[in-house]
């Protein structure tokens, strides 16, 4: 596994491999966000209310 990623899931307390998959999708909607955050994206759009992230 990348050092990278191990490194983010070390700071979840994971024990099965729901908890793993859910770790994952949670560091890969932070990666996300981060990505739009530094691509300015927020400086023209917001997110409200129903915003469908989680289904990404």
């Amino acid at each position: 596994m990348d050092p990278a990623l191990n490194s983010l899931l070390q700071s979840y307390s994971a024990q099965t491999p729901a908890d793993y998959e859910n770790a994952l999708k949670e560091i890969i909607q932070h990666l996300a966000l981060l990505g739009l955050w530094r691509s300015k994206f927020f400086e023209h759009t917001a997110f409200y209310e129903g915003t469908a992230l989680r289904i990404f």
